[in-house]
């Protein structure tokens, strides 16, 4: 069986890369490709990214790494960021909103990462404009002026740093244009009262150039409220930016970008999954209808109590990049980095018609950040070093009505806690071209990241004996590496072969409720990442195909364990207690069929298994042995494919697309508790546009076109080991949307 042995599926791959080594490099030419020649056929496009922190085509980076055009970002039609996960393998990203506005829930390559609180770095790295991201609150968002996307997969520390252990969704917006003034225009209607409207507008002179942009998203809610006959999940969207460009000499440029964005509405529903040996419905009688049917009778529906929920999210940006080419071979480049956010939420956080638990959450995060790099360019020894500073701090104040509230006997429970972080770290890494085709990769990255955590309890229901304004820090360093090799058997084909090391740095429990649990905190995670891949362009450039094969070994796995001890008798804490090995395969592929049909698609094969997993996991005071679970977001087989049709008339372009994409079913918590996996889905989008004149078009969209209603995300609170709980919660999948869009373009792009 292909999932029991990785062996065989090396040995497939290397046949595979042996046969088009040696189709290539006799120079064959199938008949395919000529008779496709002989009809005109268009050849695949290439893709520059800055995967290694300079521009190079996607075919020459000898790491995993997807990439998706502004074009196509737009001809996708996506809602949000989580629907970027179709255009890589091995990759789930979804929306989590317990306590967090817009919160996004990333996985690749099974290393998955979903808490909402600024104590916690991300597993996998947002990076914006060349600024990391170090809270996942805001990450789901809309993709508005975009360039270019990369999903690089693996480990990425050398470069981009800051725990980027899982990998690293990399987002470049345009920039601004010199000499040229032109603007773009978008109206998009749809059900649920969808009313977007977006835009940009480009004034270029000889030497100073600005973009201006400016965006309203808003939409009705997703879901309807069974108790309070409202729908919930609405949401109104406003983004504002400014882009200056300054280029007073040929070799040096200035840019700074500001942003602004304000966020209101309700969040995603909690939707009740308990059912018989969980605390709500075992004593409260709030069960689900069956394992598969929550208790509102449909996964589209909610019965929360609560009217009043609410989700604010306010956030303030400043990006400035300076680079200077001092000579034609050398340039230095200097990035800062400011993001301020507030934000607050309100909901029901048990998912039933009874006052049970409610909860509201303000925070403020500010994080800060400088890089400053200098990077060489040349045909057998390129390179580039740098330094790196960050520093971060968040303030999180929870306060949860338990059992009923106030009026019905419930005691509420206030856990303010302030969470900080500083970063430093030195990096390089170079290519050193020999034997003409050969080239050797070696990176490097010391970090030390200091984390403090300061925690003040003003307990209404007993228990908590943490000291109000205790404060714990610790400081953990380590060095990265990435050594690579790679060999181009010719001007189409790549073949590599790198070892890269992630390292995410430790930290304490902001959940933890008795002093001892506080200061004890967790160590790093460090992950080993052994990797092979073949990159091609084959028949004349129409096809791209890609494919790796991985490796991975990740230690001291940080994962949250239920402790007694505080109010519940449980508390969470973070402890080092697990060894992981991850296979894996990949594939990207896009094709031009003609001059007016692409295909694209990609699919990945993960087998995640824990090695060593032996711990105190439910709190019970007896370590065992839970090697047998599976890893969290961490899908065996995953798949998509998208397919563009134009056809050209005397007026304009008539275009058609279709795209598919395959999750299998996954354990959405560490204890893979009954009910909470996550069932396989597919999500289908079509589309159809017409472009007249290059100045204006018009479109028709659906997304999610079959209605999937599989959960975007499920919890078990204070799991038991004999499967009991307090009780078990689900997020829903945004259901069937539809609508139509018109753009129009002025002036030169």
């Amino acid at each position: 069986m292909l999932k029991n042995n990785l062996w065989t599926v090396l040995g497939t791959a290397g046949s595979f890369i042996t046969v088009v080594t040696a189709t290539t490099l006799a120079g064959s030419r199938p008949a395919w490709s000529q008779d496709s020649q002989a009809k005109g056929g268009a050849t695949v496009e290439e893709i520059i990214v800055t995967a290694r922190k300079r521009e190079e085509s996607i075919q020459d980076v000898p790491i995993a790494v997807s990439a998706v055009t502004g074009q196509q970002v737009e001809r996708a039609f996506l809602s949000d960021s989580t629907e970027l996960a179709q255009f890589a393998p091995n990759v789930v990203f979804d929306k989590v909103e317990s306590g967090t506005p817009a919160g996004g829930a990333f996985s690749i390559r099974g290393l998955s990462f979903q808490d909402i609180e600024k104590a916690f770095d991300p597993t996998v790295l947002m990076t914006i404009d060349g600024v990391a991201l170090g809270s996942v609150t805001g990450n789901v968002m809309n993709l508005l002026d975009i360039d270019t996307i990369e999903i690089l997969r693996g480990p990425q520390g050398t470069l981009f740093g800051k725990n980027a252990v899982g990998g690293i969704i990399n987002i470049r917006r345009k920039e601004p244009v010199l000499s040229s003034t032109f603007a773009k225009f978008r109206l998009t209607a749809g059900n649920f009262d969808t009313n977007n409207v977006e835009g940009y507008a480009n004034f270029g002179g000889d030497k100073a150039a600005l973009k201006l942009t400016a965006a309203r998203f808003d939409h009705d809610g997703y879901w309807k409220n069974l108790t309070t006959g409202d729908y919930v999940g609405d949401r109104t969207d406003t983004t504002f930016g400014a882009a200056a460009l300054w280029k007073p000499i040929e070799n040096l440029s200035v840019q700074i970008k500001a942003g602004y964005r304000d966020l209101d509405g309700s969040p995603n529903p909690v939707i009740n999954i308990s059912g018989p040996g969980t605390f709500w419905c075992d004593v409260f009688a709030q069960c689900a209808v069956s394992a598969r049917i929550p208790q509102s009778g449909d996964r589209q529906q909610a019965l929360s109590e609560l009217r009043n929920t609410e989700v604010t999210f306010e956030e303030k940006s400043l990006i400035s990049e300076v680079n200077w080419d001092l000579t034609d071979d050398y340039t230095l480049t200097y990035i800062f980095g400011w993001v301020d956010n507030e934000e607050f939420t309100r909901f029901d956080f048990d998912g039933s018609p009874l006052n049970l638990y409610q909860t509201t959450k303000p925070a403020d995060y500010t994080q800060r950040s400088h890089e400053l790099r200098l990077t060489k360019e040349d045909d057998v020894f390129s390179w580039q070093m740098g330094l790196y500073a960050w520093d971060a701090d968040g303030f999180t104040f929870n306060r949860a009505v338990v059992f009923g509230g106030p009026d019905a006997g419930g005691s509420l429970l206030n856990d303010r806690n302030w969470a900080g972080s500083t970063s430093y770290s030195v990096f390089g890494e170079s290519d050193l071209r020999f034997a003409t085709s050969w080239v050797l990769t070696t990176g490097f990255r010391y970090i030390s990241e200091k984390k403090t955590l300061e925690k003040y309890v003003d307990d209404g229901v007993g228990g908590v004996t943490i000291p109000a304004g205790t404060r714990s820090s610790r400081t953990d360093d380590d060095w990265i590496w990435r050594f690579g090799l790679r060999h181009e058997f010719s001007p189409s084909l790549m073949a590599y072969a790198t070892y890269s090391t992630g390292f995410r740095s430790g930290g304490f429990s902001p959940r933890a409720n008795t002093l001892d649990i506080l200061r004890r905190g967790q160590d790093p995670e460090t992950l080993k990442n052994h990797e092979v891949g073949v990159k091609s362009r084959l028949f004349d450039d129409r096809l791209v195909l890609n494919a790796a094969l991985f490796h991975m070994k990740y230690e001291d796995m940080q994962i949250e364990t239920s402790i007694p001890g505080g109010p519940s008798g449980q508390q969470q804490g973070f402890d080092n207690v697990g060894e992981a090995t991850i296979d894996g395969v990949e594939l990207d592929f896009v094709a031009r069929l003609g001059s007016n049909w692409r295909l694209s698609g990609n699919a990945g094969w993960l087998d995640a298994k824990h090695d060593d997993f032996y711990t105190d996991l439910f709190g019970v005071g007896t370590p065992q042995d839970f090697t047998y679970l599976k890893l969290r977001r961490a899908p065996e087989f995953t798949y998509a494919v998208q397919t563009d049709y134009t056809v050209p008339l005397d007026s304009g372009d008539l275009s058609f697309r279709v795209g598919y994409s395959w999750r299998d079913d996954y354990e959405a918590t560490v204890t893979n508790h009954p009910g909470t996996r996550i069932e396989a889905f597919g999500l289908l989008d079509a589309s159809i546009s017409y472009d007249f004149a290059d100045k204006w078009s018009v479109s028709l969209f659906g997304r999610n076109l079959t209605n999937e209603d599989a959960y975007a995300w499920t919890f078990a609170v204070t799991p038991a080991p004999d499967d009991s709980s307090f009780w078990n919660m689900a997020y829903p999948r945004t259901p069937r949307t539809y609508g139509v869009e018109f753009v129009y373009h002025l002036g030169a792009r």
